[in-house]
């Protein structure tokens, strides 16, 4: 799965010449045979601008060759999703499945762009789906698009995979004449001590809860993502009770997780996730329909300035129109913005280099319908100061 950490490499590479190929994948049947002609078409456009940036053609060519490669690799065209992102320099390539479809299209430029895949990024976009039974426990990381299993630590197995072994005997002590005399009028009476098989089993079923909600939020310390618990009441009731899991807790569903394929587990956790995102899009536009109501500083929809407060570090959030290009240049030592043609030299889309700044500053960038910003906006921001 592309993960935020895989965004973040790119936007930190600082290739002087970066290609970056996005293609629409088909995933079956006949229709896979378009996707090396669309390939072949991108780098045909991409050898083009290059030329047109003085570079020779055994320049070009030294520096397409690995996706070049790809055309012919029929293999590797059989086994795709519903994108395919492909970044080239002269330090390699480096190539994404996407769970997402976008756009046929090729960019060069100094740095690679990164707008077709801020919509796997968003805000609440990645979640982890925690599944229980008795049996077993299994953790995915997941997007509204698709899911992968995770690997955790110290996650238990199952009840029977917990370290202690069952200690429940029915042990027997009495308090007659003594042990030498055992049954009839020497032992009148017996008494059973510590938890019936019941107890007993409810206690371990409590333990794992807890083990695996533990071994959850450890794991996720570091890189704090929301979860999704799936499992049935009996169980899901103990994982309710954790305490070091519930701060990332975002939903249950009460539901057998043996009983649920992986779409239908997705579709399930998804349906929880998606008002918790919606809601806070919706609060977050109108905390910025506020701000620039009253004309507050800290909110901005001037390009130049969002980009220079982006580059101090100063966006909080930065929100962006669906499917907008803003066009223009841009100067990394002065932070100069200049609105500008896609035929001026050194142009670039802007709405890709605020992202870029946002997220490499821990900023927040939301993708929202072009209805949801003032007329004639393609990007807004809430400044930290």
């Amino acid at each position: 799965m592309f993960s935020r950490t895989d965004l973040i490499t790119l936007i930190e590479a600082t290739p002087k010449v970066a290609v970056s190929l996005y293609l629409p994948t088909q995933t079956h049947g006949r229709e896979t045979k378009q996707n090396p002609i669309m390939l072949k078409n991108l780098l045909a456009q991409t050898a083009d601008r290059l030329a047109e940036q003085n570079m020779s053609e055994q320049e070009i060519e030294a520096l397409l060759a690995p996706a070049a490669r790809l055309v012919e690799d029929y293999d590797f065209w059989q086994h795709q999703d519903l994108g395919l992102a492909i970044f080239v320099s002269d330090a390699g390539i480096q190539m994404h499945k996407l769970p997402i479809p976008v756009p046929e299209l090729a960019v060069t430029g100094p740095g690679f762009h990164i707008a077709p895949l801020l919509p796997l990024q968003e805000q609440d976009a990645v979640f982890v789906i925690l599944t229980m039974t008795a049996e077993a426990a299994q953790v995915w990381q997941a997007t509204r698009f698709s899911l992968t299993a995770m690997e955790v630590a110290d996650l238990p197995r199952s009840i029977e995979s917990l370290d202690e072994e069952p200690d429940y005997e029915g042990s027997l002590q009495s308090h007659g004449f003594g042990r030498p005399n055992t049954g009839g009028q020497n032992m009148p009476k017996t008494q059973v001590f510590g938890d019936s098989p019941e107890e007993w089993r409810k206690g371990r079923l409590v333990e794992f809860a807890k083990r695996s909600g533990s071994a959850v939020a450890a794991h996720l310390a570091r890189n704090p993502m929301p979860v999704v618990v799936v499992a049935d009441a009996a169980i899901g009731g103990h994982v309710r009770n954790d305490v070091a899991l519930a701060p990332l807790v975002a939903g249950f569903v009460e539901v057998n997780p043996e009983t649920q394929g992986e779409a239908e587990l997705l579709a399930a956790a998804s349906a929880v996730m998606q008002p918790l995102h919606d809601k806070a899009v919706n609060a977050a536009l109108e905390h910025l329909n506020t701000l620039l109501g009253r004309g507050d500083a800290t909110a901005c929809t001037d390009p130049a300035l969002i980009i220079e407060a982006a580059r101090d570090g100063r966006v909080d959030q930065l929100f962006l129109a669906q499917d907008a290009v803003l066009m223009g240049t841009f100067d990394p030592e002065t932070a100069a913005v200049l609105v500008a043609d896609a035929a001026n030299t050194g142009a670039l889309d802007l709405l890709n280099k605020a992202a870029q700044m946002v997220l490499g500053k821990a900023g927040v960038v939301r993708m929202v319908a072009q209805d949801r910003l003032p007329e004639g906006i393609a990007m807004a921001a809430i400044l930290r100061y």
